[in-house]
Order: C-alpha cells, then sequence, then structure tokens
C-alpha cells in the first residue's frame, strides 16, 4: 500500500476519537479472553505504541492482537455469543468483501471504508484486528515452504477483492503490474470464494513437526518469534489500560522493527486512512 502524508491525515480530532473506539474493542476482548483463559498479547504497531508510547502511537489508526491458533479457534466460537451487543465478529465466512482471511471485532453502526474495502464492496466498520500464530515447522526447508504458502494465499484473497492494489510511485514495471494484479484478481475471484482460501491458509499453516518458534500465518513476512519472546504472555499498561503482551517484548520488536526506540520520519508514518469514517452518526468526518 502507498503512504501517505503524516503530518495531520485526519480532520482535527477524528484520530483521538477512533482510537477511543478502538481502546473500546480493546477492552471488551480483553475482558472476554480473561474470563475464559483465552491467550492474547498485543500486536505489532499496538505492542510498539505500548513499549514506546504507553498507548496508541500517536499517529496509529488501528489496533492488533494475536492469538496461539488453539486459543484463536476458541475465540471465534466464543465471541458470537459473548460479544456484548455493538461489537460483533467478522470473518471471511460472514462478511461479504473482507479481503482478510484472519477475523476482525467490529463496532457496529460505524463505518471505516478505505480504498481496499471499498474496492471489495466490504461494508467495513472500525475495528480490532485478530492474527492467528502458528508454530512454525522444525525443519527448514519445510519451514520456509509453510511460510510461503501462507504467504501466497492471503496475497490470492487481497486479490481476490481488489484488482488495483496501491504500488508506491516508483515501483519498477508498475503499468505491466497492475495489469497482472487486474488478471490475477478475475481469475481468483472466480475460481476461488474466500472460505476455502481461508480453509487453506489454516491448513498451510498447521505444522507437522512443531518447532518452539511462532509466526504470524496472515503475515509471515514480519519474522519468527522463539516460543520464550512470546509466552508467557504478560500484563502491560496501555493508555490507562491493562492489556496482554509478549513474555519479551523488546526481542519482540526488534525482530518486527530494528530499532524500534527511533521515531520514523513523518514521510514515513504509514495509517490506513480511510476515505469514509463514520463514528455511528451518519457522518463522515473525513468530508469525502
Amino acid at each position: 500500500m502507498g503512504q501517505v502524508d503524516q503530518a495531520r491525515p485526519y480532520p482535527e480530532g477524528a484520530l483521538e476519537r477512533l482510537q477511543e473506539a478502538e481502546r473500546g474493542i480493546l477492552g471488551v476482548v480483553d475482558a472476554i479472553c480473561r474470563e475464559n483463559g483465552i491467550d492474547y498479547f498485543v500486536d505489532s504497531g499496538t505492542c510498539l505504541g505500548a513499549v514506546r508510547h504507553g498507548g496508541f502511537i500517536p499517529w496509529d489508526d488501528d489496533a492488533d492482537i494475536g492469538m496461539p491458533y488453539g486459543d484463536y479457534r476458541r475465540f471465534l466460537e466464543l465471541a458470537p455469543r459473548a460479544l456484548p451487543p455493538g461489537c460483533s465478529l467478522a470473518t471471511c465466512e460472514n462478511t461479504p468483501g473482507l479481503t482478510s482471511l484472519w477475523a476482525k471485532v467490529f463496532l457496529d453502526g460505524t463505518r471505516f471504508m478505505d480504498e481496499a474495502s471499498l474496492e471489495a464492496g466490504c461494508d467495513q466498520a472500525i475495528f480490532l484486528d485478530v492474527f492467528p500464530y502458528f508454530r512454525e515447522e522444525e525443519d527448514p526447508a519445510r519451514a520456509r515452504a509453510q511460510r510461503a504458502a501462507c504467504l501466497r494465499l492471503q496475497r490470492m484473497s487481497y486479490l481476490h477483492g481488489i484488482a488495483h492494489p496501491k504500488m508506491p510511485s516508483g515501483t519498477s514495471l508498475r503499468g505491466l503490474k497492475a495489469t497482472a494484479c487486474s488478471v490475477v484478481h478475475h481469475t481468483i475471484a472466480h475460481a476461488w470464494r474466500p472460505q476455502e482460501l481461508s480453509r487453506r491458509l489454516f491448513e498451510a499453516a498447521q505444522p507437522v513437526a512443531p518447532a518452539e518458534r511462532w509466526f504470524n500465518a496472515s503475515y509471515p513476512l514480519d519474522g519468527v518469534h522463539a516460543a520464550a519472546t512470546l509466552f508467557p504472555t504478560r500484563d502491560v499498561p496501555f493508555d490507562g489500560m491493562t492489556l496482554r503482551a509478549p513474555h519479551d517484548c523488546d526481542a519482540y520488536l526488534r525482530t518486527l522493527y530494528g530499532d524500534y526506540h527511533q521515531l520514523p520520519p513523518a514521510e514515513e508514518r504509514y495509517t490506513h486512512r480511510p476515505r469514509v469514517l463514520d463514528f455511528g452518526d451518519g457522518v463522515n468526518v473525513m468530508g469525502e
């Protein structure tokens, strides 16, 4: 995806309202997980925000958690009846146009429509991403094949709903690649259902001979973590809340970001800036 000017990508006050809504979803999911013995941890940028900022990264506009796959399955089973009114579980099985093969928790009645969800026809709400983590294969060759299969299936899911993914202006052979994406989109959309891609992803991610290493099957390029880096999870403060985090946040974040203490320059502060952001009152605060 392309990056945008981060000086002030949202209208005044909108990002703060969005983060507050996402904190509410995080609190709901944290309570369900604690009450039911489901293990989870704040993931990627949400973990980075907890460690470096004590809460959200100031320009961050989404929230992410990870779960071991067994806990993820339990969460998917419990969530439809455990989530309170106003929140719902969204997957490719029950949400038309959803391009992700991982689950999301929606804040019902709101809208968060970026370019991808608009093109895919997904009526996306303000959300929390819930990523399943899997143990990596012990054998290095099988581990590489395992991660490659997951990457291929997630890209297929993305192109299932989107024919025109954003590419940086400097991308080599940009026009040719754009045409190829359009052709692949139409091929995948006619040959595959998202539910089948989801089933294949989780099958591909399941190890035959598991190692004590874990990875995010939805983003296998993010790296591999030793079991002792992630577990046992621990409490961390997050904007006045207490959430669960990887056991060794420093090792986890270094795998993802390298020197994560260094703030990126403003032009590299990526967001998912939507075209439609409606907090439930029917008003698109983005003004588009």
